[in-house]
């Protein structure tokens, strides 16, 4: 008996799927991997316009594993309305993520699915609709990612009003301190006698009752030009 190349045998068996597409055997036996049932309105709908000719300057078959979105803009404008009641990207990416396809590239909007497969239609029905607890790793990453950034943002603002609060606060205080400055410098520049009362070792009668009059200037009990007046009234009497 002649064994047949592998080559072959694939074809064979590539025969026998010839009548997948109405689910049955010809033992009448549902034929593994295929479910039963109509099938998922978004993935035909895909399939068909990716399988148009008229439309390959915008999606298109890539091989016959995949398929790619060309024109982005033209398919949101023309072609997404005819599938979805949404025309937004997003809602269609979502679609895409419930049934299972995955983007293969990095740099262009390319797509797959083990049962999307160029001219073999009857293998749609094997795409199923995701169940909602049954997420991928890419989801739970993406949806990380997101709670992370928004997070971030927070941190961001947080930081930003502890900045400005501190800012504030800064130019507060340095407001203060030259006021204080500038009241010591009026202050001590217009009795610079007082100076000398404090830096003499030997203070003398005079720079005691200077310092002695800039006291009582400071405790409202005279002013300091009615304090040297009496001063000097007493150091030189008028001739009676």
């Amino acid at each position: 008996m002649e064994i047949l190349p592998m080559e072959h045998v694939e074809v064979e068996e590539i025969e026998i799927v010839s009548d997948i597409s109405e689910g049955y055997s010809n033992s009448r036996e549902p034929i593994r991997g295929v479910r039963n049932g109509s099938l998922p309105p978004f993935v035909t709908k895909l399939y068909d316009m990716v399988s148009n000719k008229t439309t390959n300057s915008t999606i298109s078959w890539v091989g016959a594993t995949s398929f790619v979105i060309l024109n982005e803009q033209n398919f949101i404008n023309n072609l997404l309305p005819k599938m979805s009641k949404s025309n937004k990207f997003d809602s269609f990416i979502s679609q895409l993520n419930i049934y299972g396809f995955k983007k293969i590239s990095w740099d262009r909007r390319e797509y797959a699915h083990d049962w999307f497969q160029k001219g073999k239609r009857h293998l749609l029905r094997n795409i199923k609709r995701r169940k909602k607890g049954n997420t991928s790793m890419v989801d739970k990453m993406t949806l990380e990612i997101k709670n992370l950034q928004h997070k971030s943002n927070e941190l961001r603002l947080e930081l930003s009003k502890f900045k400005e609060y501190i800012d504030n606060t800064m130019s507060g205080q340095k407001r203060i301190i030259q006021e204080m400055e500038n009241m010591i410098k009026s202050t001590f520049g217009e009795c610079p006698h007082v100076c000398c009362a404090h830096t003499s070792n030997e203070p003398d009668n005079n720079n005691k009752s200077l310092f002695t009059m800039f006291e009582n200037e400071c405790l409202g009990q005279r002013s300091f030009t009615q304090s040297l007046v009496i001063e000097v009234e007493n150091e030189h009497p008028k001739n009676t």
